[in-house]
């Protein structure tokens, strides 16, 4: 074998070894959908750029709500106001630590189950849903 196809078949052992080391996707299960919801939600304070990928983790029935909040408040404000813009990042705080997150999946819709230190005062259900290869955040908003 020349040296040509010595390195090409190392190239390709390589990329097979690298594909096989990889970590999947935080979004990849219900759970970890989750815990990334809240990680960027509490670190978002009134960055538009990390509440903008806070709206990025939501399912469609959260930005439907979303974008027709929006729609509301550029009408009455009468200027631009992006969905995201509706998240109150810098208003959240987690009501308990998640110390455990179980999830039931049913097809592409999932809940998880999170609880904290004290299970019976500290347990929260988020609905998720699966859109491509990830799974989004369904929160359960308010109707606009």
């Amino acid at each position: 074998m020349d040296m040509r196809g010595r390195r090409a078949r190392w190239a390709v052992l390589v990329a097979v070894l690298s594909l096989g080391c990889s970590h999947p996707p935080p979004d990849a299960t219900p759970e970890g959908a989750v815990r990334l919801f809240l990680d960027q939600m509490e670190a978002a304070g009134d960055d538009r750029r990390v509440v903008r990928q806070v709206y990025d983790l939501l399912g469609p029935v959260s930005r439907a709500n979303l974008s027709e909040r929006a729609r509301r408040a550029k009408l009455l404000q009468g200027r631009q106001v992006e969905p995201w813009d509706m998240l109150a990042a810098g208003r959240f705080g987690l009501l308990f630590r998640p110390k455990t997150m179980r999830s039931k999946i049913v097809g592409d819709r999932a809940t998880v189950e999170v609880t904290g230190a004290d299970p019976q005062g500290e347990h929260a259900t988020v609905d998720c849903v699966r859109v491509a290869a990830s799974w989004k955040v369904e929160p359960g908003f308010p109707g606009p």
